[in-house]
């Protein structure tokens, strides 16, 4: 069963392994340099930040989704590599992405299509 809302628990069903070593970041009315939508991913465009640093990032950080763009919130592409059996909680699930955090502390984006809703023991999971 797959999570559908922030604050979800999650378990991951199987491994993942980050793309990007060090991706774009940037704080809310940062500039930012937008550039061609991903085209498995539409709403997803690939950005250069005010470091130069580039990476994929979701329309709804974005002011606009072309040209020259501000960062609305906070916002970091900073993926997950992550061993089947690791539990988190959903922060955001964006276009087929979900931002965790780890029980150990971590937080990155890793692919929905990895996780699934926590069964915790004595715990039933409702489907939504």
């Amino acid at each position: 069963m797959t999570p559908n809302s922030a604050g979800s628990r999650v378990l991951v069903r199987t491994a993942y392994v980050a793309q990007y070593p060090d991706p774009v970041a940037f704080r809310a009315g940062e500039t930012i340099e937008v550039g061609d939508p991903d085209t498995e991913f539409p709403e997803w465009f690939w950005c250069r930040g005010p470091d130069a640093k580039e990476g994929w990032v979701h329309s709804s950080f974005l002011s606009r989704t072309t040209g020259c763009a501000t960062g609305v919130r906070d916002y970091s592409a900073k993926e997950l590599t992550v061993e089947a059996g690791a539990t988190g909680r959903v922060i955001h699930l964006l276009g087929e992405w979900a931002y965790l955090q780890l029980d150990d502390g971590l937080c990155g984006w890793v692919p929905a299509n990895v996780i699934d809703v926590a069964v915790l023991p004595g715990v039933v999971a409702k489907e939504s």
